[in-house]
C-alpha cells in the first residue's frame, strides 16, 4: 500500500494540481476565444444532437419541443429535425452574457452562470430569451447542489420560464419540467415533483419525455428509500430501446444506488462497473458526470465491504477522491458527497489531518450543501 504524508496528501495534491491546471487552461482559452465571440459571435447557429450528427452551420428559424426548423447556407427551403434527438441549441451572435453564462456553466461556476443567464434574459429575440431563462433556472438548480437554499430559487425561475413559454411549445419546456421536478424532489416536495412531469408522462411531448417522467418517478422513490420500487422503475428505463445515453446512465446509477440502499454492496459495485465505468459504449465512456457518480458508488461499496482491512479502506479513499476530482467542474452533489464520505473515512482510519483537510475542502466548495451540514 502506498505511503502518504498527512499535511501534503499526494492524492489530494494531485487532485488539486489537476484541477488548478484545468482551470488555468480554461481561463487561458477564454481569454483567447471570448474576444472573437464578442466581436461578432458565431457565424451560424448550432443544433447539438444526442447520439447523432450535429448541425453546425445552420440558421434556426423555429424551435419547439416537437421539432427544430432550420435552413442550410444558401438554401431557402426549411428543414427540420425531431426535437426528441436534440440536446441543446446554440445561437449565432449571442449576447456576451449568454456566452459567458454557457462558459461558466461548463466550468461548474454556478453563481456566475446564474447571474449571466439572468442578465441575458433581457437581450435578444424570443429564441435567445427562452434559452437564457431556462438556463438561468438550470444553473440555480445545479447551484442548489452545493447551496441547498437555491433549490427554492430554482423552482421560481423555472416556473417563470414555463409561464412565459409553455403555451408556445418552446423547445426547452420538457427540459424545464424535468429540472423543476428535480428541484422539488431535492427540496423534499415529492408530490410537486411528480406533478411537474405529469404532462411528460402522458406522451404529449414525445417518447423521450415519457422515459424522463419515469426516471423522475424512480428518483423520487429512491429519495424516499423505497428501494425495490425504485429499482424496478430504473430497470425498465435502462432496458428501453428509446432511452438516450444520459437516461441510460441515470437509470443504471439509480439502480445501483437502490442496491446500496438494500445493502447489496457487491452487486452495486458490479452493476456500476459493468454498466458505467467499464462500458465499451463510447458515449457512456465520455459521460464524465455519470462516471464521477459511478466512482462514488464503487467507493462506498468498497468501504462497506472492507471491514477493518486497511488496504481496502485505502482503495475506498482513492475512489472517493477520484469521484471528487471528476465531479469538480460539473456535478456539485457528487462532489459534496464524495468529500464528505472521504472525510468520514479518514476519521475511521485515524487520520485527523486528512479529515480536517477534506472538511475544509468541503466547506470551501459546498458550504451550504446538506453534506457540509452533517
Amino acid at each position: 500500500m502506498m505511503e502518504r504524508t498527512l499535511v501534503n496528501d499526494p492524492i489530494l495534491t494531485v487532485a488539486d494540481r489537476a484541477v488548478r491546471q484545468m482551470m488555468k487552461f480554461c481561463m487561458m482559452a477564454c481569454w483567447v476565444l471570448l474576444p472573437a465571440f464578442f466581436a461578432g459571435g458565431l457565424q451560424a447557429d448550432q443544433i447539438i444532437v444526442s447520439g447523432g450528427r450535429n448541425y453546425e452551420d445552420v440558421t434556426i428559424t423555429n424551435a419547439s419541443y416537437e421539432q427544430v426548423q432550420f435552413r442550410l447556407p444558401g438554401v431557402s427551403t426549411t428543414q427540420k429535425v425531431n426535437a426528441d434527438k436534440v440536446e441543446k441549441l446554440i445561437f449565432s451572435r449571442e449576447s456576451s452574457s449568454l456566452t459567458r453564462g454557457r462558459g461558466a456553466f461548463e466550468q461548474g461556476d454556478w453563481e456566475t452562470a446564474a447571474s449571466s443567464f439572468k442578465a441575458a434574459t433581457s437581450m435578444g429575440d424570443a429564441l435567445k430569451k427562452s434559452s437564457a431563462m431556462y438556463m438561468h433556472g438550470l444553473a440555480l438548480l445545479r447551484w442548489g447542489d452545493v447551496a441547498s437554499a437555491k433549490y427554492a430559487t430554482a423552482v421560481s425561475a423555472l416556473k417563470a420560464y414555463l409561464t412565459e413559454f409553455e403555451s408556445d411549445k418552446d423547445f426547452y419546456v420538457p427540459h424545464a419540467r424535468m429540472a423543476l421536478s428535480e428541484a422539488y424532489r431535492k427540496a423534499g416536495d415529492f408530490s410537486e415533483a411528480e406533478s411537474s412531469v405529469s404532462r411528460l408522462a402522458s406522451g404529449s411531448m414525445g417518447k423521450r419525455w415519457v422515459l424522463g417522467a419515469r426516471l423522475s418517478k424512480a428518483q423520487s422513490l429512491l429519495s424516499q428509500e423505497k428501494w425495490q420500487q425504485a429499482r424496478e422503475e430504473f430497470s425498465s428505463v435502462s432496458n428501453d430501446s428509446n432511452a438516450s445515453t444520459d437516461q441510460i446512465c441515470s437509470a443504471w446509477i439509480g439502480y445501483a444506488s437502490g442496491q446500496q440502499g438494500q445493502k447489496q454492496w457487491k452487486q452495486a459495485a458490479d452493476t456500476i462497473r459493468q454498466q458505467i465505468l467499464e462500458s465499451r459504449n463510447k458515449e457512456i465512456a465520455a459521460y464524465t458526470s455519470a462516471r464521477a457518480h459511478g466512482w462514488l458508488i464503487w467507493a462506498r461499496s468498497t468501504e462497506e465491504q472492507a471491514g477493518g482491512d486497511a488496504s481496502k479502506l485505502e482503495w475506498a479513499m482513492i475512489r472517493y477522491l477520484r469521484a471528487a476530482v471528476m465531479a469538480s467542474t460539473g456535478n456539485g452533489e457528487v462532489l459534496a458527497e464524495s468529500l464528505y464520505r472521504a472525510k468520514e473515512l479518514a476519521k475511521k482510519q485515524g487520520d485527523s489531518d486528512r479529515a480536517e483537510s477534506l472538511n475544509q475542502r468541503l466547506k470551501q466548495v459546498a458550504p451550504d450543501s446538506r453534506w457540509s451540514k452533517k
